[in-house]
Order: C-alpha cells, then structure tokens, then sequence
C-alpha cells in the first residue's frame, strides 16, 4: 500500500469513529443491562474488542511478513477492520470501539513488522 491508501484510510477510520451510528430499531425500546454486566460487555476489554485487536494484528503481522513493509501490514489490517465496520454499518451496529481495537492492532502490527526490517 502506498502512503496515500494509509492516508485515506485513516482519514475513513476518523469519519466512522466521529460519525453517530444509526441504531437498531430493536434496541430502541430496550432498558441497558445492570452495570456490573455492561462493564465487561463495554468496557476497553471486552472480548469483541479484544478479538478485533488480535485479528487486526494477526492480519496486519501476516501481510508485514510477506511484504516486509510496515505501511502494509498497518493499512492492510485496518482496511480489513474498515470493511467489517462497513457492513456493520448497514445493519445500524456501527462500533467506535471496535474501530479504534482495529487501530490498536494495526499499530502493534506495524511496529512488529519494521522490527523486521531490522
């Protein structure tokens, strides 16, 4: 991936995490689950949010091996991690967190990757 693609991707990342999501008309009558149970559900460390860090780095380590090219590994995981939060997004399930663990993993995934290089 050249620096452009990264660029437009980040700039796709910032506009879906400060976009409002659209909500489900299901969950719109709802009452929120007790609090001890929204906090791990929610919370920074919830097991989606951690799943979507590890698959983005996964992804992103994967693609920095093969290519060797830190810009690569970043902006391919996080491509991956834009494109799931995309079709999310057309059922209203659009998640800000979910987005900043793709970012985190692609990150680490980047970092990895020029540690390589080396």
């Amino acid at each position: 991936m050249n620096r452009w693609t990264c660029a437009s991707c980040a700039s796709l990342v910032a506009f879906l995490i400060t976009a409002s999501p659209a909500r489900a008309a299901t969950d719109a009558g709802r009452d929120p689950p007790p609090a001890r149970v929204r906090a791990w559900q929610t919370g920074a460390f919830a097991p989606d949010r951690l799943q979507h860090a590890s698959l983005a780095f996964s992804s992103g380590l994967a693609i920095g091996i093969l290519t060797r090219e830190p810009v690569a590994a970043g902006g391919g995981a996080l491509a991956l991690g834009v494109a799931k939060e995309l079709a999310d997004l057309r059922h209203g399930r659009l998640d800000r967190g979910d987005l900043l663990a793709d970012l985190v993993g692609a990150s680490f995934a980047a970092l990895a990757t020029s540690r390589l290089r080396r």
